[in-house]
């Protein structure tokens, strides 16, 4: 059981990165669509980058973190 909470843990932390690096890059489109002329051409699509960008970010964290854990399997086991 041990190995199933330390397996679990480290995919959320993966996930927990990949929503902050997606939340940082967020926060930087955003501030392009501020800063420049005119803003972005598809930066009023959406006026919340960074929480888009996170949960986006989150979810493939999660996804990836798997894909590995399952292609290693036979590793651990």
């Amino acid at each position: 059981m041990k190995k199933w909470r330390r397996h679990i843990r480290g995919t959320v932390r993966t996930a927990l990165i990949w929503a902050a690096l997606g939340a940082l890059a967020g926060a930087f489109v955003e501030l392009l669509n501020d800063v420049l002329p005119g803003g972005l051409p598809m930066g009023s699509l959406f006026d919340v980058w960074p929480p888009v960008l996170a949960v986006a970010g989150f979810l493939s964290g999660v996804v990836v973190s798997s894909a590995l854990r399952l292609a290693g399997w036979n590793r651990i086991q």
